[in-house]
């Protein structure tokens, strides 16, 4: 549910510009985005499942899966036709006005819920007919005859409801227990690539343009205070399927704040998320791995997951170059890894590619911190040995983060 604070979007008036959309944003790097379809929120615990899009491809089935190709173009829609089906407006130069990626959600809103109500029928049809099997006059053959009603859109929906389930329940699970978390259990091929500090309007298109186009998910932990004007990159990392993380509202070392202000700058980092994405970010990361006994109380009473790394790349130091903070990341690549980086950093973008490369060639899987808690999470064990409960620990000495 959105947050009553958060602003409506202003509805579209006869005579103003119609205001671009995601798939149709320029990020500068002549890609096509994936995203062309935007969800307004994701699903709770306890939230029914949505159904599937009325356009644009389905969401990736699991976190660390990579968004699925853009579905082609309708045959009936012209190809200079707005998203909606709409002719472009005409501004009186033959040029269609611009359009803001805002517009997305409550452009499809419609859509959205219809196709929600669609899902809700065709399970129902799918519990019945999977439940006739059992019954007196059923058959093994006449259920198997029922299971095609499983397939296709249905079967991405209920994959991806059963996955965000998953990660959401990981994170209340890892909550609870009240300690950080370093790594995965490394007993499955998941790396996390994570970055601070952002959202940037310089540097934050290029991340989303590199890291969706090359099908890699990501964890970002934003500095609250720079959320407002950049929500737009936030929304769109969401509809990626990325995790939204807080890095507080201002950056601080919190181990120096008494209790009162450690909690101010969680809750407000936090909060940041909430207004950009309608909840509040459910992982938390303290900058320059600043953190006390009464910020893991915090963390924990606030129900957020306290996240570090076992590999930091150190390009937070702003003297690192491409090659080092890459040679570093690669020597780090091991089942569990988590590796620190920065959204904020020229060099971090140029040593991605290498990188991206680097965890292929080693047969790992790029994941977001709340699938690798999910499906390959660490045990209270671990946790409790802190870097040292990690397959690797290349952390030289404290973060500049």
């Amino acid at each position: 549910m959105v947050d009553a604070g958060a602003p409506d979007e202003p509805e579209d008036r006869p005579g103003t510009p119609r205001r671009r959309q995601v798939h149709d944003w320029d990020w500068g790097g002549g890609w096509e985005s994936p995203a062309r379809a935007s969800r307004e929120d994701e699903p709770r615990p306890d939230d029914p499942a949505p159904g599937p899009r009325a356009e644009g491809p389905a969401a990736p089935a699991a976190a660390g899966a990579a968004p699925a190709p853009p579905e082609p173009a309708d045959e009936d829609v012209p190809a200079d036709a707005d998203a909606d089906g709409d002719e472009p407006d005409d501004e009186g130069d033959g040029r269609s006005a611009p359009r803001t990626p805002q517009a997305v959600v409550r452009r499809r809103r419609a859509a959205v819920l219809g196709g929600a109500a669609a899902v809700a029928v065709a399970t129902v049809g799918v519990m019945a007919a999977l439940a006739g099997g059992h019954d007196g006059g059923g058959s093994d053959g006449a259920a198997a005859e029922r299971t095609p009603l499983l397939a296709g859109q249905l079967r991405a929906a209920s994959t991806d409801v059963v996955d965000r389930l998953d990660r959401a329940a990981a994170i209340r699970r890892y909550a609870k227990l009240g300690l950080p978390v370093y790594c995965g259990a490394g007993k499955r091929p998941y790396v996390a690539l994570t970055f601070d500090d952002g959202p940037d309007r310089t540097l934050s298109p290029k991340f989303i343009t590199l890291l969706a186009k090359e099908r890699v998910p990501a964890t970002m932990f934003r500095i609250g205070r720079n959320v407002p004007g950049n929500e737009e990159y936030v929304r769109v990392q969401r509809n990626l399927g990325w995790d939204a993380g807080s890095h507080t509202q201002d950056h601080p070392f919190l181990a120096k704040l008494s209790a009162k202000d450690q909690r101010a700058e969680i809750e407000g980092g936090a909060n940041a998320s909430r207004r950009a994405l309608g909840r509040p970010a459910e992982l938390f990361r303290p900058p320059y791995e600043s953190h006390d006994a009464t910020t893991d109380r915090i963390a924990e009473d606030l129900g957020v997951v306290q996240v570090l790394w076992n590999v930091d790349t150190q390009d937070a130091l702003g003297t690192t170059t491409a090659d080092q903070i890459a040679e570093t990341a690669i020597r780090g690549l091991h089942p569990g890894s988590i590796i620190l980086m920065h959204e904020v950093k020229p060099n971090t973008l140029k040593a991605l590619p290498r990188i991206i490369a680097a965890i292929r060639q080693k047969g790992l899987t790029p994941v977001t911190v709340s699938k690798m808690l999910a499906d390959d999470g660490p045990s209270k064990e671990q946790l409790q040995k802190g870097y040292d409960g990690c397959l690797v620990d290349l952390t030289p000495g404290k973060a500049a983060s």
